[in-house]
């Protein structure tokens, strides 16, 4: 039966059948959907592909209980050429056997399903903006982001190209109860999967066992995959290991591995730990061991690490029983390491003894002298520690000579107004032509009084690098506080763009100004170009009407608005060449103020 006919039995156009299937699908509701053979027909034709690719490229999933029936709907779904779905995302279903057979033997014959054209194009090209399909009990058609965001993002989903090939790029199987036991099945699916990047199996109950029936698979089938969840689980120091072997032997590519909350021990972290290091080629950036129980025996093991990795850089150690002893080994390990860039040592138990060490790295010549490529540590979250005002002295101890880290989160640190003190102090030294802080959040430090946010505001006022203060304390007339420092914030940030737009608007005016005109007739040699050059120079200079630049910057955005060999392929070529060593400051600046 064609289309037209399946139509005509419902007493409506095609499409109107087909958009009245796809709202039947969203809310649950199998039972007054059209027979299955006729549901085919319907998804399979290419005059609703625009439809099925904007509503089913992103697959998500949400409490439904999956039966046959069930599971042959949604296999119509992921096997339509029409459809190809991209991203599929599992979370707290359940299924019965036949429903599972049904359903996964679906997604084990996708990626052989023919594609229409040839494979060759990447599919992350092919991908555009966020559109995503939700599905659930009650559930409509709605905006679905991907947990993995920022550096984590790999795959966006969106509407699909034609030239991609058919197969699953980010599966996500969350809160399904899966075992040791399910691990067997699961891995006949992940085996088949060549195009799969992205891959979460968090919050589910696979132990050591049950990652060890997986590691095969994903070596086989997923040869691309590049971000691994496992977080939630019960691996513990057993199943890292597992991974480690993983890592060495078929883990090259892979770029995130998040491990939170298994149960990690210090073994588990020396076995990770042994293995990122430059010998095994491994290209692991972001890694995630928080909320387990490495203490201060795993957290030197990390530190020993640091010292020769090349590629971390992103580190989350939160709530791991680190105490000072952790924490002084771990950044001693750190003033070797010029790539880690983020780094989370929340709730670890870290008093102002701990906060020595960072003030020391902090103030190391390791972090001293800013490059582009090799900028140190920019984000720092010690939030949930009893720092309390000696620590924060001494970490501010520690800014004050800094010029890399730009982001701190000091959250619930036991800070009172004599601490607050020394933060304002920190700020007031922000000066505009120096790096600073660019992010500030003190969110639940309830110890604070108005006085200290007065004190805060006043400070604000001598920084004009800071962009964003997070506070959450509200007092009587707090209004009136935190508009002050809101109005020193957007002060901010027009200066922030200021730093960006100048030196271009500089050279681009320059090269009028400036050009050569002793060849031409005596008749171009009026208006402008009859004022002294020194003259013309000083009202290149007044484009720089906040002083944001310094008068090096001045003369070298002059200089190579002068010489006409000066050729710059892109603007943060020509940025790099005024800025010189602020140009990684400013443009960590522009992405705060575009964030």
């Amino acid at each position: 039966m064609d289309t037209a006919a399946v139509a005509r039995s419902f007493g409506m156009d095609d499409e109107r059948v087909v958009r009245r299937a796809i709202r039947q699908i969203s809310i649950g509701d199998f039972a007054h959907l059209p027979p299955l053979r006729d549901l085919k027909t319907l998804f399979n034709n290419p005059q609703h592909q625009q439809i099925l690719q904007h509503t089913y490229h992103t697959f998500y999933l949400d409490h439904i209980a999956i039966d046959e029936v069930t599971a042959r709907v949604l296999s119509v779904i992921l096997l339509s050429r029409q459809c190809r779905c991209r991203s599929l995302q599992l979370h707290r279903c359940s299924f019965t056997d036949s429903g599972r057979k049904v359903f996964f033997s679906a997604l084990s014959i996708m990626a052989e399903y023919p594609a229409d054209s040839h494979s060759g194009v990447s599919p992350i090209s092919a991908m555009s903006s966020p559109v995503a399909f939700k599905m659930g009990l009650g559930a409509r058609h709605q905006m679905t982001q991907s947990r993995h965001t920022g550096s984590h993002a790999l795959v966006h989903c969106a509407q699909a190209d034609n030239m991609a090939p058919m197969g699953l790029y980010a599966l996500e199987l969350c809160q399904l109860g899966l075992s040791d036991k399910k691990c067997a099945w699961l891995g006949s699916v992940l085996e088949t999967q060549p195009y799969l990047q992205l891959l979460s199996l968090r919050d589910n109950h696979i132990g050591h066992t049950g990652i060890r029936r997986l590691i095969s698979p994903l070596a086989r089938g997923c040869r691309k995959l590049s971000v691994l969840d496992l977080s939630g689980n019960m691996l513990q120091s057993q199943g890292v290991r597992i991974l480690a072997q993983f890592l060495v032997t078929s883990g090259q590519g892979l770029e995130t591995l998040d491990v939170s909350s298994n149960g990690v021990t210090a073994i588990g972290a020396r076995d990770l730990a042994n293995v990122l290091v430059p010998e095994f080629n491994l290209s692991l950036k972001h890694l995630n061991l928080s909320m387990n129980q490495l203490e201060g025996s795993g957290c030197e093991a990390m530190g020993r690490m640091l010292v020769q990795n090349q590629t971390l850089e992103v580190l989350t150690l939160s709530q791991n029983n680190m105490f000072d002893n952790g924490c002084q080994a771990l950044f001693f390990g750190l003033e070797s390491n010029t790539t880690l860039k983020s780094l989370d040592i929340s709730g670890n138990f870290i008093s102002h003894v701990g906060a020595r060490s960072i003030q020391t790295y902090l103030q190391s010549s390791s972090t001293q002298t800013p490059t582009d490529n090799q900028p140190g540590l920019q984000s720092l979250n010690v939030s949930a520690n009893s720092l309390g005002d000696e620590g924060i002295d001494v970490l501010c101890g520690g800014l004050s000579a800094n010029r890399h880290l730009i982001d701190l989160i000091a959250n619930n640190v036991d800070v009172t107004d004599n601490g607050m003190q020394h933060v304002c102090k920190v700020l007031k030294a922000g000066a505009v032509n120096t790096p600073s802080l660019l992010t500030l959040s003190l969110r639940h430090n309830y110890r604070l009084t108005r006085n200290s946010y007065a004190q805060l505001a006043e400070a604000s006022k001598a920084n004009h690098n800071i962009l964003r203060i997070a506070a959450d304390l509200q007092f009587e007339g707090w209004d009136e506080v935190w508009t002050k420092v809101e109005m020193i914030l957007i002060r901010n940030t027009v200066y922030a763009m200021e730093r960006y737009r100048v030196p271009l608007l500089m050279v681009a005016r320059g090269r009028i100004l400036l050009r050569d005109i002793t060849h031409s007739t005596s008749a171009n040699s009026t208006g402008i170009y009859s004022l002294p050059i020194e003259l013309r120079r000083m009202i290149l200079i007044a484009l720089d009407k906040h002083s944001v630049l310094t008068r090096t910057q001045h003369i070298s955005a002059l200089n190579i608005a002068c010489n006409p060999a000066n050729h710059f392929s892109t603007k943060q070529e020509l940025l790099a060449a005024v800025l010189a060593n602020d140009y990684a400051f400013v443009h960590e600046m522009i992405k705060t103020v575009h964030s």
